[in-house]
């Protein structure tokens, strides 16, 4: 008999436990599908066994969401009479009262919550967020006055009180409370930035960007001896690409704190990450201009010299006597430094040689005196070979070339370079006319770890596969490859001429497209940005079903993101290569870019 009361008593318990487990189950369910009134009917029976925040608030929203007012007053008059300290409470009466049109009540709720603060920060915080949530600013800020009183000033609230004024659009009121925040507390600088990423840049109003430099000179000139706040304007500056004014800023903090030029090495780095060679090349000049025994004084001429060689050759006009004279520093420097160290020097002096004066033979000696150099080690000697490589193929030695690439691609297996190695071989073979070797080549670099050469390879692979159906095709091959090692040796007046002919007797749309994307890609090395523009878009609207729409549009909004600047456009053709064409190669580093451009600005694209 005692058993079987055991049991029964077991039965109960379990029973009124699964009840109640699932009436929550049924309750949470019909909540997240908004299907409030019926969430209502069980809220009602779970709550009371257990009043949970969480079956609290869901069961308060459900009464407010169905208008029972009434019911939502008791609710939450019972919870405060349970826990009367609790102050985010009496804001729940307030917003039950406001839903209800009863507005002073509400008011009168608001103000109880904020005067029964007890000197706790997290307490205050918790209310000023609740306040900041549900939109009602002005009592939020209340909030954070009465926590600052009650705090005797150790804690003044002032990030709290921004991001309320950022929320309310009060640009003035929330740029002088993080600059006042800052001044107590510079530490909070990346804060500060971070909550003014979206108030700076080319997506916001340039009204705002004034009203925030406006501000901030106010405050460099209220208090000069703190560093904080010219890093922040640096920092603008840079958001909205005022390179030239950053500069100043920079040689202003540089001779204040006398560091050396560091900071002025680091915003050079910057500069030229943004295509921004000139003021780069001033920053370089004015650690230069400091004389050799200043600690950056070496890297800084080696450095200016990259720029000058990157401006020139990446920006696509350039005259035979600028050539020269970059030359002549080239030299000069070596000479100063000497070659042990060198490589990037010696490396982009042959390529100035090789590749734009069309000076093989200085070139091809410089690279080598490269290769041969004592204690160079394995991944550099690679690369000094490829460069070699490259220079004895742009002067006609094919063979040569096809003997170092085939050193790097055996020493370097499996390994990037070495991928690219045997691309390149490959090419060789293209470029001579040996497509069906080149063709083999190819399909095994298909399988290339780099995911690039692996896409390079396929590329070039079906153009070959698809014009070499009849002798006129292959006429037609034959001559487009001939092309591209003109292209490759930079004869682009030679490319210009022959393309035409290309395109005109060309039998397959693969290779028209080939044609079009090159004629833009002649037209980006000349900085004729807009015919290149011109062409992509041909590409696009020619041949929509055909192989490079998807890169013609990559290239398009690399064009406006790197060359002409413009973050707005650049993002807008971002968008539409992953929205139409989402298994293209390009998505992956498009998406990320995508994101770094509109910041939290636009919605998110899938």
């Amino acid at each position: 008999m005692k058993r079987l009361i055991l049991c029964w008593l077991l039965l109960c318990f379990f029973g009124q436990a699964y009840s109640q487990s699932t009436d929550e189950q049924l309750a949470n369910q019909y909540y997240q599908n908004k299907q409030y009134d019926r969430a209502i009917v069980y809220y009602a029976k779970v709550f009371p066994k257990n009043p949970s925040p969480v079956n609290y608030h869901n069961y308060l929203d459900c009464l407010v969401q169905t208008k029972d007012y009434n019911e939502a007053e008791k609710v939450v008059k019972k919870e405060i009479k349970e826990d009367p300290a609790k102050v985010t409470l009496y804001a729940d009466l307030g917003m039950v009262y406001k839903f209800d049109g009863d507005d002073k009540q509400a008011k009168d709720a608001f103000n109880k919550a904020i005067h029964k603060l007890a000197p706790d920060l997290d307490e205050i915080r918790n209310l000023g967020n609740y306040f900041l949530t549900v939109k009602e600013y002005e009592y939020a800020l209340e909030t954070y006055k009465q926590g600052k009183n009650l705090l005797g000033d150790s804690y003044p609230f002032v990030a709290e009180i921004g991001a309320v004024y950022k929320a309310q659009g009060n640009t003035n009121a929330m740029i002088d409370a993080y600059l006042e925040m800052l001044s107590m507390a510079p530490n909070y600088l990346p804060y500060v930035q971070e909550a003014l990423q979206l108030s700076v840049g080319n997506y916001v109003d340039n009204t705002q960007n004034n009203i925030i430099r406006t501000e901030l000179l106010k405050y460099i000139q209220r208090y000069p001896d703190k560093e904080v706040y010219p890093e922040l304007l640096i920092w603008i500056f840079i958001q909205v690409k005022d390179y030239n004014d950053a500069l100043v800023q920079v040689k202003a903090l540089d001779r204040r704190q006398n560091e050396g030029g560091v900071r002025l090495m680091a915003f050079a780095a910057t500069c030229v990450n943004a295509d921004a060679y000139d003021p780069a090349i001033q920053a370089y000049q004015y650690i230069i201009d400091k004389g050799p025994k200043g600690d950056n004084y070496t890297e800084a001429k080696i450095e200016q010299l990259s720029v000058m060689y990157q401006k020139l050759v990446e920006g696509g006009t350039y005259s035979h006597d600028e050539l020269i004279s970059l030359e002549s520093k080239f030299k000069a420097e070596l000479n100063e430094v000497g070659t042990t160290g060198s490589i990037g020097l010696m490396q982009r002096l042959a390529h100035l040689q090789g590749f734009y004066l069309h000076h093989d033979s200085g070139a091809i000696a410089i690279m080598q005196e490269a290769v041969n150099m004592p204690g160079i080690s394995p991944q550099s000697q690679a690369g000094c070979r490829m460069e070699l490589a490259d220079l004895m193929l742009a002067s006609g030695q094919t063979w040569e070339a096809s003997l170092l690439y085939s050193k790097v691609e055996n020493d370097f297996k499996e390994e990037p370079i070495g991928d690219e190695a045997k691309f390149k071989n490959a090419t060789i073979y293209y470029y001579t006319g040996n497509f069906k070797w080149a063709e083999a080549e190819l399909k095994i670099l298909r399988a290339a770890t780099d995911k690039l050469i692996a896409n390079d390879a396929m590329a070039l692979s079906l153009v070959i596969s698809d014009n070499m159906q009849d002798s006129v095709m292959q006429r037609a091959l034959l001559l487009f490859a001939h092309v591209q090692l003109l292209d490759f040796q930079n004869y682009e007046d030679s490319v210009s001429a022959l393309l035409d002919s290309v395109y005109n007797i060309s039998g397959t749309t693969t290779l028209k497209e080939e044609v079009l994307l090159m004629r833009a890609g002649v037209a980006e090395k000349k900085g004729d940005y807009q015919k290149a523009l011109d062409f992509y878009t041909e590409e696009q609207n020619t041949y929509p079903a055909g192989m490079l729409p998807d890169k013609a549009l990559y290239l398009s909004a690399k064009l406006e993101d790197t060359k002409l600047h413009d973050e707005k456009k650049a993002a807008e053709l971002y968008k539409q290569l992953i929205l139409k064409y989402p298994g293209s190669f390009y998505v992956e580093q498009t998406r990320d870019r995508y994101r770094q451009l509109v910041k939290d600005d636009a919605p998110p694209v899938n």
